[in-house]
């Protein structure tokens, strides 16, 4: 199973996440997806944190400082992911493993340090067929909830600043759908950027060939003009082949 990734607000203070520890997120996964599955979820939250230049690192005692490396191989994720719900001895909930963590950002030496964790992005995973929804309370701030297309919780993730919610209060997730762990905002817009150029590029193309048949030039070689505006857009990577438009 593959594994979407949503934000679900933003870290903050004790007094508006529900009264626990400043800046850490607390994640619960169901104990009825395989201890695998488990694993590819954190991955998929790991990776997002990685491609904003942060570490998903683990703050309850037995396990503190200790960061997920999606790339470790299967049994020390594994035995990580065992050991961090253990540690989570403060708060238990049949069924479900809770993990306490910071995301600090790589360029800090220390989640410590003044800026590292404060009004940090926190993620969910979501499964394709499913849903995402919000709420706040509970001593758990604000909060997201990720269903299975059962209607079965499956994820919860919480500790959320209540003054900062999302704007949805439901996200429906597509079925077949999956949002590539680490995909962020840049790599969307840049591919956006690109489908833009390729048809900014076609139009100026074809108005030019209009012009030219409506009202031709003298003295113009109108291949050379194709054959040159045609090398330009391969040049810029929006034509596979720039003879076939």
């Amino acid at each position: 199973m593959a594994y979407s990734v949503h934000r679900s607000g933003y870290t903050g203070p004790s007094g508006k996440i529900g009264g626990s520890t400043d800046y850490h997120i607390d994640l619960k996964m169901s104990q009825s997806l395989p201890i695998a599955e488990r694993v590819k979820a954190m991955d998929a939250v790991a990776n997002q944190y990685n491609a904003l230049g942060r570490n998903v690192e683990f703050s309850n005692a037995a396990v503190s400082g200790r960061k997920w490396d999606p790339a470790a191989n299967l049994a020390d994720k594994v035995d990580l992911l065992e050991r961090a719900s253990g540690a989570h001895s403060h708060s238990k909930h049949p069924g479900w493993d809770s993990f306490d963590f910071y995301v600090p950002l790589k360029k800090y030496k220390s989640r410590f340090d003044k800026g590292a964790v404060e009004d940090a992005s926190i993620y969910i995973p979501g499964i394709a067929g499913g849903k995402i929804r919000r709420g706040s309370g509970g001593g758990y701030g604000y909060f997201s909830e990720a269903l299975d297309p059962s209607g079965k919780v499956v994820f919860r993730v919480g500790h959320g600043n209540v003054d900062r919610p999302e704007t949805e209060t439901e996200v429906l997730i597509p079925t077949g759908q999956v949002v590539s762990p680490g995909a962020t905002t840049d790599a969307n817009t840049a591919e956006t950027r690109q489908d833009f150029l390729k048809r900014y590029m076609q139009d100026q193309m074809q108005t030019t060939m209009m012009q030219q048949l409506l009202n031709p030039p003298q003295r113009t070689d109108h291949r050379a003009t194709m054959e040159q505006m045609m090398q330009a857009m391969e040049g810029l990577g929006v034509l596979q082949n720039p003879m076939n438009v």
